[in-house]
């Protein structure tokens, strides 16, 4: 029976089309008029007013306005400037900046869909960009490009130089004197500033660098955080068997749903020949004790500096990896290659000699040619066939540190020995089996009978979020029940919660909205309020039964959580990089 290890699938849903609407202003203050068509006579503007094609809108010494475009683009004036509509087509459009100063902010553009932004003296063309441009009546340009990239071309070549620039992202142009060449050059910081700060219509000059200083606030937070946590990261590189370079790695600073600044850290690496881990590290300056959004469930922790959560994912193979990334996919698709065994282990390791985690192990069954999560990760007598969950908090002592104890879990290097139900009470060394009489590590088997608690909203255009509970047995035939809690939210990089239409109804490329998308899982390990699922029969039985009380005590002797943002980054790199060879070997 062939097995497929290695799939990518990509469920993208992009617009048909682009109607070719109007343009309308969506903000303004101050004196602002707008001329609705090509042969129209100027009238005052007023907010959400269309402007044709031919149209334009200008502004007085004390005007601003917004203007959006029909994919999604945006466009400010400041004041005393003047931009007329020159076409709008489905598939192109072109502005005209008279006089005065614009920010220009294009999404992603839709394949072989054209934008320009002209002055009487040069074209700029650009997708998916950022960028201001101020044209005086002197004929003197100035253009700031703060992302992308802009396509420059002057319409009159200049006495000397080149007349047409590619211009990325941090760099800008200024003409002025004739007698010299005219080159791209890096912008300034008093420059980078002016066109970062807030452009929009009725703040006050102070108010529009407030969001540049919170960013730089956070900036530094983060620094400080990195500081303080080098003894984490330093811990978390000991659960790697053998160090080795990245084959992949991404990141991200962002909002988590609670209001927490959050920076994420992924990893993809092979610490064995035949071995992929990956790493999902999460950092927070400061976790607090959070009401924001809702919580499903109770969290028992109070407020927490430097915090860091993990999530490791091991698979190892029966036959070593290709040393070439782009080979993989052809590897995982032969028939002799499968998986010997995986783990999952999630963890909150803000303190590196007491982890609280949570783990599913899996093993190759040659019968059914597949992984499985059921007790023969233990060592056992599978009865019956059920997923078993490993949880509890490790602590360092004299039977080892409890990053070693983890990365031993995470190694499959576990037994249960004892005949107490349900407790992990051997770990393996090399050839060696340790025993851990006093062991705080239990396994315990999903309830066959699906017992289990669900809410989400329902309708069309829903918010992104679950909550989700699973009741496991501990032990083989215990008598006691826990219950597998989790959290899950679809955020923006602000925190928000995503709706549906975030995704279907986006002008952005796929690329582009996965950059501002990440999904948040917070997940605890909660008692039973009965110990009898046999009277669990509906989700409101189960939410009945979920006891706000912590299984274990962690981190003072309070219960808490395992937290974890995980971001598309790193499985977008790896799609790009491997993308042409599983083109060949789909073709």
């Amino acid at each position: 029976m062939r097995t497929n290890i290695l799939s990518f699938l990509l469920l993208i849903a992009l617009p048909g089309a682009v109607l070719a609407g109007e343009a309308r202003i969506l903000s303004m203050s101050g004196a602002v008029e707008v001329r609705p068509g090509r042969d129209g006579q100027w009238i005052s503007a007023a907010e959400n007013m269309e402007i044709a094609e031919g149209g334009a809108v200008r502004t007085a010494g004390d005007g601003r306005a917004v203007l959006l475009m029909p994919n999604k683009t945006k466009v400010w004036l400041k004041e005393t400037s003047s931009l007329e509509i020159e076409q709008r087509k489905t598939l192109s459009s072109r502005l005209m900046l008279l006089f005065g100063k614009i920010k220009v902010r294009v999404p992603h553009l839709m394949r072989k869909e054209k934008f320009e932004v002209r002055t009487p003296a040069a074209v700029c063309a650009v997708r998916g960009t950022e960028f201001t441009l101020g044209f005086t009546e002197d004929a003197k340009m100035d253009l700031n490009v703060l992302f992308g990239e802009v396509k420059f071309k002057f319409t009159i070549p200049p006495q000397k130089g080149k007349s047409e620039f590619n211009i990325p992202q941090g760099q800008g142009l200024q003409t002025g004197d004739g007698a010299k060449a005219i080159k791209p050059m890096l912008l300034t910081a008093k420059l980078e500033r002016e066109a970062l700060e807030n452009w929009n219509p009725g703040l006050k000059p102070g108010e529009r660098q407030m969001d540049l200083i919170r960013k730089e606030n956070d900036r530094q937070q983060v620094k400080d955080f990195a500081r303080a946590t080098n003894n984490a990261e330093n811990s978390v590189k000991s659960f790697l068997n053998v160090v080795k370079e990245s084959d992949l790695e991404a990141g991200r600073t962002m909002t988590d749903v609670h209001g927490n600044v959050v920076r994420v850290d992924q990893r993809m690496m092979r610490p064995n020949a035949d071995e992929i881990q990956f790493f999902n590290l999460v950092k927070r300056p400061t976790y607090a004790d959070f009401t924001a959004n809702g919580k499903g469930f109770a969290y028992n922790g109070g407020a927490v500096t430097n915090r860091l959560d993990y999530m490791q994912m091991t698979m190892n193979f029966s036959a070593d990896l290709p040393q070439r990334i782009e080979e993989w996919p052809a590897f995982f698709n032969s028939n002799k290659i499968h998986a010997d065994w995986s783990s999952f282990v999630m963890a909150n390791k803000t303190k590196a000699d007491e982890i609280f985690f949570i783990a599913q192990d899996y093993k190759y069954n040659a019968a059914r040619d597949e992984l499985v999560n059921n007790e023969a990760v233990l060592g056992l007598t599978v009865s019956p066939d059920q997923n078993v969950l490993l949880t509890g908090v490790l602590v360092t002592d004299g039977n080892g540190s409890a990053v070693h104890k983890l990365n031993q879990i995470s190694s499959l290097n576990i037994r249960d020995n004892s005949g107490t139900p349900g407790r992990i009470d051997y770990l393996k060394d090399g050839s060696v089996w340790t025993a851990l009489p006093t062991s705080e590590v239990i396994w315990a088997q999903k309830i066959a009978a699906g017992v289990g608690y669900e809410a989400k909203e329902t309708g069309e255009n829903v918010s992104l979020w679950q909550y989700q509970a699973d009741a496991y047995n501990v032990g083989n035939g215990g008598s006691e029940t826990i219950w597998f809690a989790k959290e899950n939210y679809v955020i923006n990089n602000a925190g928000g919660i995503k709706k549906v239409e975030d995704f279907t109804n986006s002008a952005s490329d796929p690329f582009t909205i996965l950059k501002n998308s990440a999904l948040q899982t917070v997940m605890y390990i909660k008692t039973s309020a009965s110990d009898d699922p046999s009277g669990i029969l509906t989700s409101a039985d189960a939410k009945f039964d979920i006891d706000p009380t912590d299984q274990f005590a962690y981190n003072g002797g309070v219960g808490t959580n395992i937290d974890l943002v995980f971001i598309p980054d790193l499985m977008v790199a790896a799609v790009q990089r491997m993308l042409p060879a599983i083109t060949n070997l789909s073709d």
